[in-house]
């Protein structure tokens, strides 16, 4: 017989710390924060690396519920995952966790940037039911309705963002390398740990930044879980051999197009400079020194992705190499479209035109994207 348990599932996030509201450029020109991803189902649509990569997840996920079980089943076990999106990732896991028992018991409680597309959040997990505010949430667990009920609740996870000790597992799919917003200069590369960026002074000062968000992030994270509860997440990280996912496109195909764009006079320089992602792939150390005074670590393994752009794809074929390069560039856009478009002024024509050079760039390097997902798995327990 089937053991029925109850869970509650909440998704989270990162957003701007002041008042869950992301700045627009023209209210805050100087700060690099997380911009949402694109809309209307393109993130679903163009994602599938990410997906790829929380599937890996989930068996751990899975341990962890069956570790948190008590004999009394009407206790609800609480699970906070980080990250929600569009929540096509929220959907497979529901999927994954209600097709080992059709009876289990979720309540889902999502939490992302207020500028989410929560309209197709909802969406997409409206097989599983209507997605509510969570003002109401104590009413429905109190006259529980279905076996899933869904709540959102925007916020930024570097901040404690549920009570002490009131949850059993937290997890997160590439989420965390995303950086709460900054006044630091940009680096004038896409990322702060670009070869191109050179000012070593200022790299410091981001990688100072990051150690702290991710010391917040733990410190939250700790204070919410219950005794011995879980921390599962896989998060993009720099490998001992100091690659990183995106490395091989940022660095030969996509800060060396808008570079010569300045060099020709055809983009601006304080622009170019604008054109900037907050993220840092952090090492297995960095990772390890936030955890330590939070957690025990089970375990933390480096693990390298293949390309899932490439499947079915022959790259000896023309006609292959430009549907690759497609997918792979509208991989990237999903959740940087906005942020670019943003930099770019809001210069649609001039975004187009840059993804078309993109394409045209992975197009004549194909090979080289073949093993281009970098990631670190984690299990931990809260000490």
């Amino acid at each position: 017989m089937k053991t029925k348990f109850t869970i509650i599932l909440i998704l989270l996030t990162a957003s701007n710390n002041n008042a869950h509201k992301t700045p627009a450029p023209d209210e805050c020109p100087d700060k690099a924060s997380l911009t949402t991803m694109a809309k209307s189902g393109q993130y679903a649509a163009a994602s599938s690396s990410q997906q790829e990569s929380y599937r890996q997840l989930f068996p751990d996920i899975a341990q962890a519920v069956q570790a948190s079980l008590s004999g009394d089943q009407s206790t609800p076990i609480a699970l906070a995952d980080y990250g929600a999106a569009d929540c096509l990732a929220t959907w497979y896991l529901l999927e994954y966790i209600s097709s080992n028992d059709p009876d289990v018991k979720i309540d889902v409680v999502i939490n992302d940037q207020d500028s989410n597309d929560w309209d197709f959040c909802a969406e997409n997990l409206s097989p599983f039911g209507k997605l509510n505010e969570l003002s109401i949430m104590k009413d429905t667990l109190r006259n529980r309705q279905h076996n899933v009920e869904l709540y959102s609740n925007p916020g930024s996870f570097t901040t404690q963002l549920l009570p002490n000790a009131s949850i059993d597992i937290t997890t997160s799919g590439t989420a965390f390398h995303w950086l709460s917003p900054s006044n630091l200069p940009r680096p004038g590369a896409f990322r702060f740990t670009s070869p191109s960026a050179v000012d070593r002074a200022l790299v410091a000062a981001w990688r100072e930044h990051s150690a702290n968000d991710w010391r917040l992030i733990c410190q939250s994270r700790h204070a919410e879980l219950k005794p011995g509860g879980y921390f599962v997440a896989i998060v993009p990280c720099m490998t001992v051999h100091g690659r990183e996912t995106y490395d091989v496109l940022m660095n030969t195909v996509f800060d060396p197009i808008l570079d010569d764009w300045v060099e020709q006079g055809l983009l601006p320089e304080k622009e170019r400079r604008n054109i900037f992602a907050p993220v840092h792939a952090r090492t297995v150390a960095e990772l390890k020194a936030g955890m330590d005074e939070y957690f025990d670590i089970v375990k933390m393994d480096e693990v390298i992705m293949a390309n899932p752009y490439l499947e079915g794809i022959s790259l000896d074929k023309e006609h292959d190499r430009e549907m690759f390069a497609k997918r792979y560039i509208d991989s990237i856009f999903a959740w940087a479209n906005t942020l670019l478009l943003n930099a770019f002024g809001g210069d649609e024509e001039l975004i187009v035109k840059f993804k078309s050079k993109l394409i045209e760039g992975v197009v004549a390097r194909a090979e080289e994207f073949d093993n281009d997902y970098m990631f670190a798995t984690i299990v931990a327990v809260k000490k």
